[in-house]
């Protein structure tokens, strides 16, 4: 058996242990509780998110077609619902990217492979910055926060501007050789080695420079972005919180905040309750209202989740019988 179907194996097993683990602890009865609360909507919200896994697969599908003459949309569509399962359910989102990669590595070169899911996470990174950057001061507006507080968020929006800068300055000098200089500074890695790796994903990082001209791979990230967002609002007004426009502006901006901060564990157990209870309190809904929205949003990752393991297992069986 090759490295990469050992690789992909353990990942899918850790993945199901993950999943049975989280139903455990939740409860299947507890689930189906929180899907019953929303009804029939719950399908709906459900046929959105498949939509939106479909767009990030047209995106990544989109940048390998910068560098892959011809590519089938279906193992592209495979590994990114199978990776998107994984970091659900990983900490930190540590093991989706690597098993996307790997599954790609079936049908296109290595270097494809990893220069697309980096333009990729790029770009996801890009429209979510850009989407905090304009909803936040929208939200100020809509609150009376104390000035300290209001002074914090200006900060926090500064800083991501900051930060979105700095990617691009090390996109354009080399993303992943950066990141190499980096461990090679505080002495992580020999200098010897850092200049063997550096030579090895030069043509990564090249690939990764023309993130711009493929435009199939930004509209897809774009598109996905507008259909969590869509799942995110349904699920509100299916949960009975009412849909003031301060809350609609923070959903789809210091909501993305908050999914980033709680993806360092899975499903955000603690920092998703948190941040949400805050968050709606502020915007003058009830701060219950924050938690029954994050329990139900977990029940949907859950589901999602299981979705995106009946893909992996499904593509695993056709590349056998292949």
């Amino acid at each position: 058996m090759s490295r990469r179907r050992i690789f992909t194996a353990i990942v899918s097993v850790i993945g199901a242990v993950s999943l049975a683990v989280l139903l455990d602890r939740f409860g299947v009865a507890g689930i189906g509780q929180m899907i019953g609360g929303v009804g029939g909507w719950f399908v709906v919200i459900a046929a959105i998110d498949l939509a939106s896994v479909a767009c990030d697969a047209i995106g990544v599908h989109g940048f390998l077609r910068s560098q892959v003459a011809e590519l089938r949309f279906w193992p592209v569509f495979a590994a990114q619902a199978s990776g998107l399962a994984i970091n659900r359910l990983t900490p930190a989102s540590s093991l989706g990217e690597p098993l996307k990669v790997t599954m790609l590595m079936s049908h296109v070169p290595q270097e494809a492979a990893v220069s697309s899911i980096v333009m990729f996470n790029v770009a996801t990174i890009y429209v979510g910055i850009a989407a905090i950057v304009l909803g936040v001061p929208l939200t100020l507006l809509a609150l009376d926060l104390p000035p300290r507080a209001e002074l914090a968020v200006a900060l926090a929006a500064a800083g991501l501007v900051i930060a979105a800068l700095a990617l691009a300055l090390a996109i354009r000098r080399g993303a992943i050789a950066t990141a190499i200089d980096g461990l090679a500074a505080v002495r992580i890695v020999s200098p010897a080695r850092a200049s063997r790796w550096r030579a090895q994903i030069a043509g990564i990082d090249a690939q990764v420079r023309t993130i711009t001209r493929a435009r199939q791979g930004i509209a897809g990230v774009v598109g996905s972005r507008l259909l969590n967002w869509a799942g995110s609002l349904v699920l509100i007004h299916a949960a009975g919180i009412p849909l003031t426009a301060p809350l609609v502006i923070a959903t789809c901006s210091v909501g993305i905040l908050i999914t980033w901060l709680s993806n360092v564990i899975p499903l955000g157990l603690g920092i998703a309750d948190t941040g949400n209870y805050v968050l709606y309190g502020l915007l003058g809904a009830a701060p219950a209202s924050g938690l029954d929205f994050t329990m139900v949003n977990r029940a949907r990752t859950c589901v999602l989740a299981a979705m995106g393991l009946t893909v992996m297992l499904v593509a695993h069986l056709v590349r056998r019988r292949g």
